[in-house]
């Protein structure tokens, strides 16, 4: 299935409200400027390429394999503009340490929006993490989410609407995308994907119906990372404050081998390790709380619906570029407050960080 791994949109049905608006925009095509909205690993990314195969492919369902469709699976159609944080249109080099996807882009990205269609009916710009548009990227392409040039579609890809400016949203037509039960993602992952019965179940647990890390679980890489946070950080936690300093300092330096072999910032390799483990722990203790998972006798006492809104809270403090190091620490001291008294008070990010 290599080919056609990401099949039709009338052929997907893992989000059938957001399936039925887009099968009508096609149908009609008037809303230009788009923001799917939903938590990571619900399809988003899966029905913006289905989408544009759709609109690209001149073969109509049950398309043999025409090289539209090929091109936009392989994201090189000449029309498709398939914008993400590692690909920028500049020729800044400093713009390619920055966090964020920044005005360059943003400007470059609106002059080839303005370009004739080389051989689409449409120029589709997907940003599949659209958050990550800093506040003057965003003002950037306000006239074109206004006013998009002719044949054109922007697609906004986020998890939520809290990262755009007001204006942004007002110029966008919301598409919400729900989160994805485990045994959805175990038929995806069967049906479209060709995976057997047992590994899929696996997979799909272990990702807590997470269908981009469930999918990452064919890497044997990222499965010896998977199974090393899930350990580790147990141990750490049931531990001693020496085994948690000592895991805390491993954690500031790693450099896992599915890391992506493009240039960023040392401080941005961390986040991006950092934001992993958060996520891969996280969604041990989802399976925990729904009794999928047993809980170590050592954390008997944490209860799994704090401990999982303890980690959200940490990785949305790690998206404001702190340091990956402090932002373990203060996580490590509050769960472990948390081991003593039974329950977690939430505390702020000042009043655990005197404590560091």
């Amino acid at each position: 299935m290599a080919d056609f791994e990401t099949p039709r949109l009338e052929e997907l049905d893992s989000q059938p409200e957001a399936q039925r608006l887009l099968l009508s925009f096609l149908k009609e095509p008037s809303t230009r400027s788009f923001l799917w909205l939903g938590p990571q690993g619900s399809g988003k990314r899966t029905h913006a390429v289905s989408f544009v195969r759709n609109l690209f492919c001149k073969e109509g369902t049950g398309c043999p394999g025409c090289p539209a469709c090929k091109q936009v699976l392989s994201k090189t159609h000449p029309d498709l503009f398939w914008v993400q944080r590692d690909h920028f249109w500049t020729e800044v080099s400093e713009d390619i340490k920055k966090q964020g996807i920044v005005v360059s882009t943003a400007k470059r990205l609106a002059e080839k929006l303005n370009q004739a269609a080389f051989s689409a009916p449409f120029k589709v710009a997907v940003i599949p993490d659209a958050d990550q548009l800093n506040i003057e990227a965003q003002n950037v392409l306000l006239k074109t989410l206004e006013e998009p040039p002719a044949d054109t579609i922007l697609i906004l890809l986020a998890e939520k609407a809290g990262d755009f400016l007001p204006t942004v949203l007002s110029r966008c037509r919301i598409i919400r995308f729900q989160a994805l039960a485990v045994a959805k993602v175990e038929k995806i992952l069967v049906d479209i994907h060709g995976w057997k019965g047992p590994e899929a179940k696996k997979a799909a647990l272990a990702s807590n119906g997470n269908l981009t890390e469930a999918l990452r679980m064919a890497d044997p890489q990222w499965v010896a990372f998977w199974e090393k946070v899930c350990s580790e950080m147990d141990g750490a936690l049931g531990g001693g404050d020496g085994l948690w300093l000592a895991l805390g300092s491993e954690y500031d330096g790693w450099e896992p081998d599915w890391l992506p072999d493009t240039e960023m910032t040392a401080t941005q390799r961390k986040g991006m390790v950092l934001g992993a483990v958060f996520q891969v722990y996280s969604n041990l203790w989802s399976r925990r709380m729904r009794g999928d998972a047993e809980i170590p006798r050592a954390l008997a006492t944490l209860p799994p619906d704090q401990v999982l809104r303890c980690l959200q809270k940490h990785r949305d403090i790690l998206e404001q570029n702190l340091g990956a190091k402090m932002v373990l620490d203060h996580l490590f001291l509050e769960l472990r407050e948390g081991l003593k008294k039974g329950s977690l008070e939430n505390p702020s990010f000042m009043e655990l960080s005197t404590q560091i």
